[in-house]
This record gives C-alpha cells, sequence and structure tokens, in this order.
C-alpha cells in the first residue's frame, strides 16, 4: 500500500470531458480508457465513467457519479477497475446495479487505499460477483457502505468480496486497562478496554438483503473488517410474506442459500476482527445458512450485539450448516423466534460459540436446539452468562421421521443464570431426551392462530379453472393467505373427479412440498377415485411419479393398496423406491405386509432401517421385536431412535425381550433403559394381568441396574433407570430409590433424582 502510494504520476496537463479538476494521462485499451487523473479534487460525471474502464486516482477529495469499477459483460465491458490513493471519495452509484466493484459476467476491483469514504450503490455492488467477480477494497477510514440486493461480499455462480483494513495507528485516546483474563491466557482476545479504541474506524454497512457475505449457487460471498467498533444493517425492504408479513427478509452477515429443491447454496462469510460491533438484520441472518450451504459469522473481539428476528446466529436449516463464532466480549444475542442461537433444522447443523464474557441470550426457542433429525451445538466457555428462553432449549431436541438427532449444551465456566423452572441450572447436568444433554455444567410458545372465517364457496370460486385453484391451494397457508388458500382448497375440492383427474395427469411428478400437500387434500377427500387412478403409476418410468404414489397411498391409509406395496420389496428394479414402500406400509397399517418390512430392520441402509423399524410399529408386529430390541446397539444414533420409539409402541410385548437384552454391559444400555422405563411407566395404570406382569419384571430389571457394579453401567444408563422408577408412583419403589441415592455421586444421575422429586419436596 505505501508502495502504490510513493509511485511517481505524471503532472496533470489534460482535460476530459465530463471531468472537472486536472487529469495527468490518457490510454486506450481494449476495454476503455485507462485514465490517470490529478493531485486534486476531481469530479467523474456519468459522462465520463461510461467511456472509462480504468482508473488510478493520486489524491483529492474526489466525487464519482455513476459506473465505476464495474464490469457488465459485453452490453458494457468485461473488466473494469480504479484505484483511489487518498482522500475523502464519494461514490454515488444509487440506481445503478451492478457498479462499484460490482461484476456480472466479467470481472470488477475497486482499490481505495485512505479516507473516510461514502459508498453508494444499487443492486450487485460493492463487491458482488454474478457469473462473475467483483472486489472492493477500503484500506482505511470511518467509511460509510450503502447499496440495495446482492452487495457487499455477494457472490453467485461467482465471487465477491468486500475488504475494510485499519490505519496502522490508533488515534490519539485514554491510555488502555490491564485485562487480566487476557494476560493470564483464559481468553483469546482482550476486552474492549484493554486495547486502543479504534473509533477512526467505525464503519457502517447498510443493505437491504443478501449482501454482508452472502453466497448462492456455485458463489462466495466475503464480507471482512479489521478494526472499528462498526455497524451492519441488513433490513427494511422486502418483506418476509406470507410467514411473518411484519417482519423483514435479511439473507446476510454470514449467510448462504440454495435454490430448493433445484440446486445447493454456496459460502457467504462475514469476519470481523475488533471492535464492539452491531449486527442488525431480521429474517436469515448471522452465521445462517438454507439448502446444502454454509454460513459463517466470525468476530474476534469486542461487546457485540446479534439482534434478529427468526432464522438467525448459528443456524442450519435444510441440509445446511451455519455457524455463529465470537471470541470475545460481553455479548448480546437477542432474537424474538427459533430457529436460533446453535439450532438447527431439517438435517442439519447449527453452531453458537462464544469464547469469552459476560453474555446475555434471548430467544423463544434455541440455544442448542435440535429439530428435525439435526445436530445442534451450543457452547459458552467462559463468563457468567444470562440464558432466557421463553420456550425450549438449552438442550434439547424435536422427534420427526421416526429418530431424532443430537442437541448438546455446554457453558464451562461461570455463575449463570436460568430461567425459573428449567431443567438447567448453574452447575447442573442434565437430559431431555436420548440425544440431549446440558451440562453446566419445556414450555412451548405457540403464537395464536389467525380466525379463518368458514368458508363458504361462491359461484365466484366455482367459476375459477382447476389449474388456478390447485396453484392458490399450493400456496403457504400462513398469515394474510390463510383464507385465500383454504377458499382455493375448498373449491378444489369440490370440483371433484375433474381435481383428482388434473392432478393425477399434470401435478404426480411434483417435488414441491406445498403442490404435494394440495395433492394430498385431494386424494383424502377423493380416496377411491385417486387410489384407483395412481395404483397403475406405481410402475411409471418416472422414478419421482412413483415416490409421489406410494407416499400418498401411505397418506390415504388405501389398504387395497398394501399387496402391490409389499410386492415392490422384492423387486429389485424397485430398490430406489424401497424406503418410500416400507414406510407407506407402515402407515396403512395392514399387518399382511409385516412379513414383507422384518427383514429391513437389519438392512445394510441406514434409511431402510430407520423405516422399517417405523412400520414394523406402525404394523404392529410382534414378531419385529427381538430385530427392534437389537437395534437399540445400532452404530448409529438416528437408527437407535428410530428403534427405541418404535418399541414404545408395543407396550406389555415390548418389556420381556428387553428384560432378556440386559445382561451384559454395553454402551449403548442408555437406549435399552429409557425404552423399558418408557414400557413401565406407559403401563402404570393398567391393570390386566399381563400388564401387570410385564410392569413388574420393567421394575426389577429398572432396579437391578441401580445395583450394577459400576464398569457394566452408565450414569445416563442409571439415570434413566431413576428417572422410570420415580414415575412408577408406588411408595415402595420410591423408598428402594430414595436410599440407592444415598450412596450415588454421579452428577448426571443426582440431578436426575432432584428433577423428578422436586414436586414432591414443595
Amino acid at each position: 500500500q505505501e508502495e502504490i502510494a510513493a509511485t511517481p504520476l505524471p503532472e496533470p496537463r489534460l482535460t476530459l470531458a465530463g471531468v472537472s479538476g486536472s487529469v495527468a494521462a490518457r490510454f486506450e485499451t481494449p476495454w476503455g480508457a485507462l485514465v490517470i487523473g490529478g493531485p486534486g479534487p476531481n469530479l467523474y460525471t456519468e459522462q465520463a465513467l461510461r467511456e472509462i474502464a480504468f482508473l488510478v486516482e493520486p489524491g483529492g477529495d474526489d466525487r464519482y457519479q455513476g459506473r465505476v469499477a464495474s464490469a457488465v459483460g459485453w452490453l458494457l465491458r468485461p473488466f473494469g477497475a480504479l484505484v483511489d490513493l487518498a482522500g475523502n471519495d464519494v461514490y454515488e452509484g444509487l440506481g445503478r446495479d451492478y457498479a462499484i466493484g460490482g461484476a456480472l459476467l466479467g470481472v470488477a476491483a475497486l482499490i481505495d487505499l485512505s479516507g473516510d469514504d461514502v459508498y453508494r450503490g444499487g443492486d450487485g455492488s460493492l463487491g458482488a460477483g454474478f457469473f462473475g467477480a467483483g472486489f472492493l477494497f477500503d484500506g482505511a477510514g470511518r467509511d460509510h457502505f450503502e447499496a440495495g440486493a446482492f452487495c457487499q461480499g455477494a457472490g453467485a455462480c461467482g465471487m465477491g468480496a468486500l475488504v475494510s483494513l485499519a490505519a496502522a495507528e490508533a488515534p490519539p485516546g485514554p491510555a488502555p486497562d490491564p485485562d487480566r483474563a487476557f494476560e493470564g491466557g483464559l481468553t483469546r482476545a482482550p476486552g474492549t478496554g484493554a486495547v486502543p479504541v479504534r473509533h477512526d474506524e467505525n464503519d457502517i454497512y447498510v443493505c437491504a438483503r443478501q449482501g454482508q457475505g452472502f453466497a448462492s449457487t456455485f458463489g462466495i460471498g466475503l464480507l471482512y473488517d479489521r478494526a472499528g467498533n462498526d455497524t451492519y444493517s441488513a433490513r427494511g425492504r422486502y418483506r418476509h410474506a406470507p410467514l411473518r408479513p411484519n417482519d423483514f427478509q435479511s439473507l446476510s452477515q454470514g449467510f448462504a442459500i440454495g435454490f430448493r429443491p433445484r440446486a445447493g447454496g454456496g459460502i457467504g462469510i462475514l469476519v470481523d476482527e475488533a471492535g464492539n460491533d452491531f449486527y442488525d438484520a431480521e429474517v436469515y441472518a448471522q452465521g445462517t445458512s438454507y439448502w446444502y450451504s454454509i454460513g459463517l459469522l466470525h468476530d474476534a473481539a469486542g461487546a457485540d450485539r446479534y439482534q434478529a428476528t427468526q432464522y438467525a446466529q448459528g443456524a442450519g436449516v435444510h441440509l445446511s450448516i451455519g455457524t455463529l463464532w465470537d471470541l470475545a466480549g460481553d455479548d448480546h444475542y437477542i432474537c424474538r423466534w427459533g430457529v436460533t442461537q446453535g439450532t438447527a433444522h431439517d438435517l442439519s447443523v447449527g453452531w453458537l460459540i462464544d469464547e469469552g464474557g459476560d453474555d446475555y441470550y434471548l430467544v423463544s426457542d434455541g440455544q442448542g436446539m435440535s429439530i428435525t433429525n439435526s445436530t445442534a451445538v451450543f457452547i459458552d466457555a467462559m463468563g457468567n452468562d444470562v440464558y432466557a428462553t421463553p420456550g425450549v432449549g438449552q438442550g434439547c431436541l424435536t422427534w420427526a421421521r421416526g429418530f431424532a438427532g443430537a442437541a448438546v449444551f455446554l457453558d464451562l465456566e461461570g455463575r449463570d443464570t436460568y430461567p425459573r423452572g428449567a431443567a438447567g441450572g448453574d452447575g447442573k447436568v442434565w437430559m431431555s431426551d436420548l440425544n440431549a444433554i446440558g451440562i453446566d455444567l419445556d414450555r412451548d410458545v405457540e403464537l395464536p392462530g389467525e380466525v379463518v372465517p368458514e368458508i363458504v364457496l361462491t359461484g365466484e370460486d366455482s367459476l375459477r379453472a382447476v389449474p388456478e385453484l390447485f396453484e392458490t391451494a399450493s400456496l403457504w397457508e400462513v398469515g394474510s393467505a390463510r383464507e385465500k388458500v383454504a377458499r382455493a382448497r375448498a373449491a378444489l375440492l369440490a370440483r371433484g373427479e375433474e381435481a383428482v383427474d388434473y392432478v393425477v395427469a399434470a401435478k404426480l411428478a411434483t417435488k414441491d412440498g406445498l403442490e404435494f400437500r394440495a395433492i394430498a387434500a385431494v386424494a383424502q377427500a377423493h380416496p377411491d377415485a385417486f387410489a384407483a387412478r395412481i395404483l397403475p403409476r406405481l410402475d411409471d418410468p418416472d422414478e419421482q411419479v412413483r415416490r409421489n404414489a406410494i407416499a400418498l397411498l401411505g397418506e390415504m391409509r388405501w389398504r387395497p393398496a398394501a399387496p402391490a406395496l409389499a410386492g415392490m420389496l422384492s423387486d429389485r428394479r424397485q430398490e430406489r423406491v424401497w424406503t418410500r414402500a416400507i414406510g407407506a406400509l407402515g402407515q396403512i397399517g395392514d399387518r399382511a405386509g409385516a412379513e414383507a418390512v422384518r427383514p429391513f430392520i437389519a438392512d445394510g441402509e441406514e434409511r431402510r432401517r430407520i423405516a422399517a423399524s417405523d412400520a414394523a410399529a406402525g404394523l404392529l408386529d410382534t414378531l419385529a421385536v427381538p430385530a427392534l430390541v437389537a437395534r437399540l446397539s445400532d452404530p448409529l444414533l438416528t437408527v437407535r431412535a428410530a428403534a427405541m420409539a418404535a418399541l414404545r409402541r408395543f407396550g406389555a410385548a415390548g418389556i420381556a425381550p428387553l428384560c432378556a437384552s440386559l445382561g451384559q454391559a454395553g454402551e449403548h444400555r442408555v437406549a435399552k433403559m429409557r425404552t423399558l422405563g418408557a414400557l413401565a411407566v406407559a403401563l402404570r395404570d393398567s391393570s390386566d394381568a399381563r400388564a401387570l406382569t410385564a410392569r413388574a419384571a420393567a421394575r426389577r430389571a429398572l432396579l437391578a441396574e441401580l445395583e450394577r457394579p459400576i464398569d457394566e453401567t452408565l450414569p445416563a444408563a442409571r439415570a434413566s433407570a431413576v428417572e422410570a422408577l420415580l414415575r412408577l408412583g408406588d411408595a415402595e419403589t420410591s423408598r428402594l430409590v430414595r436410599l440407592r441415592m444415598e450412596d450415588e455421586f454421579d452428577p448426571l444421575v443426582r440431578r436426575t433424582f432432584e428433577l423428578a422429586t422436586e414436586g414432591e419436596e414443595r
């Protein structure tokens, strides 16, 4: 940077049309003019910039009005660049897309080495590349960056980067305070008071959405800021309707997204090295991703404030990975709704890692929460923290598809505060489910639903074409669209076989989940006519048609389809849809399909073992119980969870095989004990002889677990036994457990006992 600034330039001796100020030289290139400006302040109008492809400005407070450092393929030029060595400059590109370091089918770069600068551009600006590469480099200064959408470090089928560095020396100010934690090696970054105040580098970043480290398909987007107390704002233009019509989309601040279900996304990164920063966003932001993407927000120092509305702060959504990693500082994390703060939804991964500081976390549902078969990790390494969760959180999960994911909540140091009545607590260990743990060492909040008036169809509804009705019926039935969608669906169903014929002929190959939901509504309303038309499609050459036909027959629970579905499981040509067929047989519940499903409980494919476990329970196939018990020792936790869920549905029939499997020590005893306990508690109020016998056997096995040698059991297994025994409710069992707890020192077992007896003590 210093070498560039020291390079001698020609004396200013030219005048150019559209340029106010001196110009040193002009050269022609195949892509447009290369101009070297003079040392004083220059004004470059849109007329001049239309001719200039490459520009070097040695100094002065310059103003650029128009498309500068821009590449728009052969519509304008494929290459554009500007280097400004000094001065407080203004780049005015509002209303102009792919301006100011923006590239579409080209390469563009803007380098401004110093000064307090202002950058204003339209969509695709300030370091954005779409089928190209766009770069904006700002060397130092208190700068203002403002653009529309797809900007400030955004890439799709290309690369976009915005890099803001800092002057080598901080301005004069008070002497920093000592930071004993940093000096002692307890934290990886000094606190704000322990470093010079870099108010000279306080940058402001403003965009509408899809910016500040954004990426989509085949793209990489990066925003890097070295110093200063910065403000990031991405909101206020595009409403998130109809899901949250009163809030705005952000899709920014380390966010990436694909095109569901057609294409995966990219990698979006925001890195801020220092300062007390404010991250202001609404829906989808702050280290979050959606649909086969990766989103990362990394803040290396400072007391930061993260504010969002939903899907934010280390969230992976729909087969994605989202991470928020904050190294130090007393931070605030505020989000109104989950999925948020180290939470993941639908086969995704969500991370929130905060390595230091006294932090404050507020969200309705989050903080290490696994939703729909995901992995969620929340780690706070140091500090006296406050966790506020009106909903559920702090190491919890939900079940779906017959199995669960994993949720981990870790607070590794400090005096921490939790909501009253929460499972977690300062210095406690808790486990809310099989794969959900909290160490520090559920109240769901649901907004009241909208009242939709009763749908009374009119003559106007009957005049609408079936394709039009289907299109409206396939929208999200939420918010302001609820009544419209309900009316269209009612009118569609009223069309009877005309609607059936349309969806079978035109929509059976859909991959759209909302369209499938509308098709299922037609199928449920007219089951016989619908099933008769789709049963022959089980042999359709289009695999997606077969998948949808199988799924619809399952949702309809149409028993006449069971023989055909069972037959598919022995047809190698149908192997790609076996998992779907197994699930449909379980939904239908015709026990004639049990024999075909049973072998898949031990299949080599994970998804088939999960589907077969769930189907065996749906079919109430008692002959499958031993195989399901064996799956509790499966190497994959997803399969163990599926077997656990399935066995709970067998009642007394599941207890004897489970008790017989407990004879040997094993690492998967926890799943067996939790399942056995759940079965015993379910039979607590039953009085028939078979249930009484089974419950007594379960009670003996659970009590025996508490007496096993330490090397033949696990703390989580003993905790599961304690929880189940106390829930059985009889005084003698409770007395025996209390006696055993006098010699129990494991924190997980002790905490489980405390939670189970809290009500009694009060």
